[in-house]
């Protein structure tokens, strides 16, 4: 296991910074396709071995702080504790994601994205291109998705589902026993605007969203989460 935690703080600006180390020449096992790496916070490989390299079909569990993860242009910011599997294809582009346990906030790009599902006990995701946040609440046996901004299918395997396209947060739950339900919070749940806007800048993007008022509502906390 990384032996370093991060608070949410840290790792986006770190996520930042080794954007430099990505196009830089000196490093090119950051180029290999076929893998998801580290880039900030701790995780455990679910097989038992421990690193900086997520290989297809491996389950992480997120260590304190969260972690972010990189394939390709994807990105991914996994919740402290989350426990989830990964699939690529031959190019190393995400085409699945297995959450077992807590959330994780995907950037995919306006193409990248397409196709891509992100699968919970009770519910799916079929992304169009889109940036959302997914995540399974155990205490309620239900799943919460925020489309952040983009366009994205949802199942629920109970029946029933929707679609959501927006350019600013919409957020729903899928309850047991089927169909899709407003998100009863008066704001997006564990993901923020800043932290959003530092990871599609780290991609070499800017959010595809339309700030109400022109200005960013939602920011992460500054203190660091409890380390263990």
């Amino acid at each position: 296991m990384c032996n370093i935690n991060y608070s949410r703080r840290d790792l986006v600006k770190l996520a930042g910074a080794s954007a430099f180390l990505i196009a830089g020449p000196a490093m090119p096992v950051l180029a290999e396709t076929s893998k998801i790496r580290l880039e900030g916070g701790s995780l455990q490989l679910k097989r038992g071995t421990d690193g900086r390299i997520i290989r297809p079909g491996e389950r992480v569990l997120v260590g304190a702080g969260g972690a972010v993860a990189r394939s390709r242009d994807q990105l991914f910011y996994m919740d402290e504790g989350t426990d989830a599997k990964f699939e690529t294809d031959q190019d190393g582009r995400i085409t699945a994601i297995s959450v077992v346990k807590g959330g994780i906030l995907s950037l995919f790009g306006p193409k990248t994205g397409k196709g891509t599902r992100i699968i919970s006990a009770n519910a799916s995701a079929s992304i169009r291109g889109t940036t959302t946040y997914f995540a399974w609440q155990e205490k309620h046996k239900r799943t919460y998705v925020c489309c952040c901004y983009g366009h994205l299918d949802l199942e629920n395997n109970d029946g029933g589902g929707i679609t959501l396209q927006t350019t600013y947060h919409n957020a729903v739950i899928l309850p047991p026993g089927g169909g899709t339900q407003p998100a009863p919070y008066d704001a997006p749940l564990d993901h923020y605007d800043d932290d959003i806007a530092a990871l599609e800048a780290h991609a070499g993007r800017e959010p595809r969203w339309v700030l109400p008022g022109g200005k960013m509502n939602f920011f992460a906390p500054r203190s660091a989460p409890p380390l263990s």
